[in-house]
């Protein structure tokens, strides 16, 4: 075989483009550090010296950043170490802190790019729930204890609600409580965070400008009269903005976080002890 004929073989061209690759990588590639040597560069000390900064509130002194350095270095080299001897393999605490570090990655990958007015007004739309802003209400109330049976607080009740429907002062009627005679403008959520979920729902679906009750709470019973009453909406987009791209901005990040998580299962097969085959991939 002459000299031209060889050059026109592929397997020549074969071998000369593999010897290019493992040439350029070898060129382009940073060095792999030794397994027992360990380099504390210059990188290194300025985040050391930057995270004593953040701590303290000062620069490290000389004799501060050598001693930084040192605990780098024991920590290194223990690390190192205990890995080695499979002292990482089933510790929790290591698997939960770099499981954390990934999902970090993969929430930063998600947040390069700031979202679109569409993808607000989306946002928005598909979660409305979240946003919708509760009714405000305005409200008298009068407190009783709860009643026991045959004590005859339901006559004193009954008393009560003719005597206020006759326009009865409210601040004589019933007993002496802390909680103030009047409310005004309370979000009904707040509403039942202070009293309870049902003392709520009882003055959503009650009437205005007229007494009622008795409606219970966790500080009794109470008698109530609804002066105002501004239904729920749902916010525009303008007014909502902050709180749409909060929201917007976290579920992307969980969303990239499953994503990713997803997306590396898939290189597994997972078995759980019984031999069932684990999560699929979906």
């Amino acid at each position: 075989m002459t000299d031209r004929s060889l050059w026109r073989e592929p397997l020549v061209h074969f071998l000369l483009i593999g010897l290019a690759l493992f040439l350029f990588y070898r060129w382009v590639a940073p060095p792999a550090q030794e397994p027992d040597r360990i380099v504390v560069d210059a990188s290194a000390q300025a985040t050391l010296a930057s995270q004593f900064e953040a701590a303290w509130s000062r620069p490290p002194t000389e004799a501060e950043l050598a001693g930084l350095v040192d605990s780098y270095v024991r920590d290194e080299v223990l690390y190192r170490e205990g890995v080695a001897l499979g002292l990482a393999r089933d510790d929790a605490v290591i698997k939960r802190r770099v499981r954390q570090k990934l999902e970090v990655l993969a929430e930063e990958e998600s947040s390069a790019l700031a979202p679109t007015e569409a993808e607000l007004a989306g946002h928005l739309k598909e979660n409305s729930e979240r946003f919708r802003q509760p009714p405000v209400l305005s409200f008298e109330q009068v407190v009783f204890d709860a009643p026991a049976p045959g004590d005859g607080s339901g006559a004193a009740l009954e008393a009560a609600m003719a005597a206020l429907k006759q326009g009865a002062d409210p601040g004589t009627v019933g007993r002496r409580s802390m909680l103030p005679g009047r409310a005004e403008g309370r979000p009904l959520d707040l509403v039942a965070r202070e009293f309870g979920e049902g003392f709520a729902q009882a003055l959503a679906d009650a009437p205005t400008q007229e007494w009622f009750g008795p409606v219970p709470s966790v500080f009794g019973v109470h008698l109530v009269r609804i002066s105002e009453r501004a239904p729920g909406y749902l916010p525009t987009l303008d007014e909502a903005r902050k709180a749409v791209t909060t929201d917007w901005e976290n579920t992307r990040r969980q969303a990239a976080v499953e994503a990713n998580y997803r997306r590396l299962l898939e290189r597994y097969e997972v078995v759980v002890e019984d031999g069932s085959q684990g999560p699929e991939p979906r």
